[in-house]
């Protein structure tokens, strides 16, 4: 696909997100984040970049000419502005958005945003705080060390179907501990 279709192609997809963050979906938001994390640790290594893991600009690392016009990124931004964005999601969207015009990338190394595209478009935006990164009330996911991260096997199956179910495993856990809380409220 030409670097411009990948561009819109992107856009349209981001403007359907429901930015605001919901819980519906963190099963699948947490393999999906692992994913990312998994998939920029190895572009962050391929680019001597790991001191800037797990969020930076990849394609201006792999190669600086690959960037959009920024009065573009800031009238996509401008597009997508009172819809719940977050100042991570703003400078990660302008990563992604740079990412569509590299013209070409190692064969071995997969592409890095679509997992995290899939986080926002299952349940909006995710925060950072104290080394990890947080998606949803309560779930967060340890983001210390690009090494390991790349040292992960990647994610059997991230199918609609297979993150639903991560989804409803997720959910099934978590109504367990409420009904052991309650439980143990009850007995106490």
């Amino acid at each position: 696909m030409e670097a411009g279709a990948r561009t819109e192609q992107l856009i349209a997809r981001l403007h359907e997100v429901t930015w605001e963050e919901s819980l519906q979906h963190n099963g699948s938001r947490i393999a999906l984040m692992l994913e990312y994390l998994r998939r920029s640790a190895l572009w962050a290594q391929a680019l001597d970049q790991t001191r800037h893991w797990p969020f930076f600009d990849i394609a201006a690392a792999a190669d600086p000419d690959a960037r959009l016009d920024e009065a573009y990124l800031d009238s996509v931004l401008a597009g997508l502005s009172g819809r719940g964005l977050r100042p991570l999601d703003e400078r990660v969207i302008r990563y992604m958005l740079n990412f569509t015009v590299l013209p070409a990338w190692p064969r071995d190394l997969p592409d890095p945003f679509e997992p995290l595209l899939a986080v926002y478009e299952r349940g909006g935006s995710f925060g950072r705080e104290a080394g990890s990164i947080r998606i949803g009330v309560g779930d967060g996911v340890p983001a210390r060390s690009a090494e390991k991260y790349a040292r992960r096997a990647p994610a059997d199956d991230l199918s609609p179907a297979a993150l639903d179910v991560l989804d409803r495993t997720w959910e099934e856990r978590r109504a367990e501990i409420a009904r052991q809380v309650q439980a143990a409220d009850r007995q106490g």
